[in-house]
């Protein structure tokens, strides 16, 4: 943890200018261009659609309800989105502009600078369409023109690119729901302020004109196929009704089962009437053949008398009448049937004249057997009218008898044709109700539809802005701080990822695996020129402190200064390190390959440092400091790396470690054995070597800060006591 916070530290401190005076310049440029952005204005409108908390006449449960409201909501949205739509309100939208635009002035339609550049852009053959007295004859003439090529400009301006008519551009108008509620809520946002306005209207109108012809379409389509189903089943059934009256009419029926009742009650009362009547024709007609032979002279003088002959004829006649009407009438009507009351009278008036010309015939008294005439020819004219009488009754019972088979023959086929009308009248009523119960249902549909979007009303109306949206330059200026910051830190830590410079001690360990014995500043800077060799020796003076731990009486420290490529600096630190060495009394031997010694047979077969110095046992120098050239091109024998009190590779830090590098650095520390191998750094930076130094001279408030920065001092107080 305490590595990953100073690797941060020291990361943010190397890149310091860059993250300043990068995010700053990005800032001032991002804060200078963002001035010039359009400014924006925002129009909205809220309308209540009253699908939710409006009443129904559907009885449906609750999940129904939801799925009905959303699919609502759905239906509103859609309709708004649509392509018909989108072109009603560009068309509007365009034709108003064009009609109301002023090139001088802005106005609540289109700023001056919008309408000079519509002029510009539109051609005079769309202009000569535009009718400045009508928005809407103009909207038709230019719906007449619009074709589907790229040539015509009306279809290139919907289909294009344009900023404010283009389907692309409208789509943009936000269409939202409000929660849960009944609100939706449309806002859009361009540059111009009356276009936004008048964009926002457009869109408001079209949802309120033609949302109830979307919902009501097809309820309506349903009544108005029901209404003529029912029409024509009402038409249909009328016809039948009017052929069942002329067919009854026709026929003499007024209702077939009373009047087939009455005439089968009337013919079985006929019947019985008929055999009475026969019976009793029969027996008076025995009777009076037998009386007539007992007073056969007295009869004869009935007979020739016209007055008894004349009161016969007219009972015969009475009686005749009054069977007939007793025939046809029911028991119950009997007693209060006037005429039938009437005919009796005169039957009983007729029968006592009879009994009155009876009487006075008493010529003979009695008949030749010796019985009392009177009382015979009682008996006689008895019998006589009542054979009369039923003589009567059978000849209007036979004429009767054939108006029932009349009756019969018409009835029997007119029962047939009436049932199969009535059979059809049922089913055309039986259709014509089921229709007329499908005609309410949709009905009543569209009265639910009435209640559940008679609520669709504008609650906020589009206003126009006075003034542009609160930009979002802020926004902009901060982003842009922070993206630069962001980038040229995540560009930096890319670079410190991937880079393989040896730069300091801990990238150095890192990619060598060896560790760093020494840092050195290297030759002086512009900026720390006067510094320069005070930095090297006090580097010289640290090294040579961690070197004086092998010095020994009577021994000679060996040590090899060795580097991988030329020009590492070997001889520089090797200068300092002499001086130091010197100045704290110590002597040194300093051989340097290709000017002490050679390169040679005995060189390479060397078993120790005395082939390269051979009078080190008569000088007996206390350390031996042998400087090799690069071992890129140069070999070194093995036994100068093995008997050598310490190793040190000479690397420069600005360089980058390559593999080839990392083959020698191996194949060294491979021959040195237990000799210790380590590296010393080069031309590092200030901060690198003040890692192993600590702080170096100058020292400023400035520097100390940005030590305290490095190495996380954030409760650091002072710099000494």
């Amino acid at each position: 943890m305490n590595n990953v916070s100073l690797f941060i530290s020291r990361f943010l401190y190397r890149i310091r200018y860059q993250l300043i005076f990068g995010s700053v310049i990005v800032t001032l440029l991002v804060a200078y261009f963002t001035q010039f952005l359009p400014k924006k204005y925002t129009v909205n409108t809220t309308i209540f659609t009253g699908i939710v908390s409006m009443a129904t006449l559907e009885d449906e449960g609750t999940s129904a309800n939801y799925q009905m409201v959303n699919n609502t909501f759905d239906n509103l949205i859609s309709l708004l989105r649509s392509q018909a739509t989108l072109e009603n309100v560009s068309l509007h939208l365009f034709a108003m502009n064009m009609i109301y635009g002023d090139p001088e002035k802005d106005n609540h339609y289109i700023t001056a600078d919008n309408f000079q550049r519509l002029q510009k852009k539109v051609p005079d053959e769309i202009k000569s369409l535009i009718d400045k007295k009508s928005v809407d004859k103009t909207v038709e003439n230019l719906k007449k023109i619009i074709i589907p090529t790229s040539e015509n400009f009306m279809y290139s301006l919907l289909n294009g690119h344009d900023p404010y008519y283009s389907y692309d551009a409208l789509k943009k108008v936000q269409i939202m729901r409000m929660g849960n509620s009944d609100m939706i809520n449309l806002t859009y946002t361009a540059d111009d302020p009356g276009i936004a306005t008048n964009t926002v209207k457009l869109f408001n109108k079209e949802l309120l004109s033609n949302y109830n012809e979307l919902r009501y379409k097809s309820t309506n389509d349903v009544i108005e196929y029901f209404r003529k189903e029912v029409e024509q089943r009402r038409k249909e059934l009328k016809e039948q009704e009017d052929g069942l009256t002329k067919y009854n009419t026709e026929n003499n029926v007024i209702n077939y089962g009373e009047q087939t009742k009455a005439t089968a009650h009337a013919y079985s009362n006929y019947e019985d009437r008929y055999e009475e009547t026969l019976r009793e024709y029969q027996s008076s007609q025995k009777l009076l053949e037998s009386l007539e032979a007992q007073m056969e002279t007295r009869t004869k003088l009935y007979h020739v008398n016209d007055e008894f002959l004349k009161t016969l004829d007219e009972i015969s006649t009475i009686n005749g009448k009054i069977t007939e009407i007793e025939t046809f009438t029911l028991d119950s009507g009997k007693e209060s049937n006037v005429e039938l009351l009437k005919y009796k009278n005169q039957l009983k008036k007729a029968e006592q004249k009879i009994k009155q010309i009876s009487n006075k015939m008493d010529e003979y008294q009695y008949s030749k057997e010796g019985v009392a005439i009177p009382d015979m020819v009682s008996e006689w004219l008895k019998a006589l009218v009542q054979n009369t009488k039923a003589k009567a009754e059978l000849k209007v019972l036979d004429d009767r008898l054939k108006d029932f088979h009349q009756k019969y023959s018409n009835f029997s086929p007119v029962g047939t044709g009436i049932k199969r009308r009535e059979r059809e009248i049922d089913v055309t009523e039986r259709s014509y109700l089921e229709m007329l119960h499908f005609l309410n249902l949709a009905y009543l549909r569209k009265k639910n539809i009435e209640l559940t979007t008679a609520g669709l009303n504008t609650v906020t109306a589009p206003s126009f802005p006075l003034s542009p949206n609160r930009g979002k330059r802020l926004f902009y200026i901060i982003a842009a701080f922070f993206g630069s910051l962001i980038i040229i830190t995540g560009y930096n830590l890319m670079i410190e990822m991937l880079d393989r410079t040896l730069r300091d001690a801990q990238r150095t360990q890192m990619l060598t695996g060896t560790k760093v014995f020494a840092v050195f500043s290297g030759k002086s800077r512009l900026r720390f020129r006067g510094f320069s060799k005070t930095w090297n020796r006090i580097s010289a003076a640290f090294l040579c402190n961690k070197i004086d731990k092998y010095l020994q009486e009577e021994k000679i420290v060996c040590v090899n200064l060795l580097s991988i490529e030329q020009k590492e600096g070997k001889s520089f630190i090797s200068k300092y390190m002499i001086d130091e060495w010197e100045k704290q009394g110590l002597k040194v031997c300093y051989l340097q390959m290709g000017k002490d010694f050679t390169v040679n047979s005995s060189y390479l077969l060397a078993s120790g440092f005395d082939t390269l110095y051979p009078n080190m046992a008569e000088e007996k120098p206390q350390i031996l400091l042998v400087e090799y050239q690069a071992l890129q091109q140069h070999s070194i024998p093995s036994a100068f790396l093995k008997k050598a009190d310490i190793n040190l590779v000479i690397a420069n830090a600005k360089r980058v470690w390559k593999k080839s590098d990392e083959e020698v650095l191996e194949h060294i520390k491979e021959i040195a054995g237990n000799t210790p191998v380590y590296i010393c750094l080069n031309n590092a930076d200030r901060e690198a070597v003040e890692d192993y130094t600590g702080k170096l001279p100058p020292r400023s408030s400035r520097h100390l800060l940005a030590v305290k920065m490095m190495h996380m001092g954030l409760t650091a107080k002072g710099d000494a006591i």
